[in-house]
């Protein structure tokens, strides 16, 4: 079941974080192997938007993986997130404790895909899927790799 919510992008990102966490994303974007688009902990993640102001974030909790169509976004990303609460709270940065809006999850550790399209002279949108998946690494499926200096999946011939 998808949802859509809006969240106040601040300092250019979002927090998606287990309604029971006190994890601090500040200090975790430097020690993110993906430091250009997340910031990870076990329980929270931020999520780099690029711009200041409103976004649309889609949630969508599903059983399985969802089919592969990232060649609708812009940029996409995978990681690992553990929901211990059975719910997930959406918010920004500057919001307070307790702020931000509430979606229902499974319980335990989930996989989320999170792609981010941008329309010129518009937001971006975010759409977020998740799944319960045992936790692995963070990977780029698409999009800018500074490692690299090139664009990720490279072009098909």
């Amino acid at each position: 079941m998808a949802t859509d919510l809006t969240v106040f992008s601040d300092y250019r990102q979002i927090h998606l974080l287990d309604s029971g966490s006190s994890t601090e994303l500040a200090d975790q974007w430097s020690d993110s192997a993906l430091f250009h688009y997340l910031a990870l902990a076990d329980d929270a993640i931020g999520i780099w938007t690029g711009v200041n102001g409103d976004v649309i974030v889609t949630i969508d909790v599903t059983d399985v993986a969802p089919a592969d169509d990232k060649d609708a976004f812009d940029i996409v990303t995978e990681c690992s997130l553990r929901a211990a609460s059975g719910a997930l709270r959406l918010t920004s940065p500057t919001y307070g404790e307790d702020d931000g809006d509430l979606v229902t999850v499974p319980r335990g550790w989930l996989r989320l895909r999170l792609s981010l399209t941008r329309t010129p002279g518009d937001w971006p949108h975010v759409r977020i899927q998740c799944w319960p998946a045992e936790p692995t690494d963070a990977v780029l499926v698409k999009g800018w790799n500074p490692e690299t200096g090139s664009f990720h999946p490279g072009p098909r011939n």
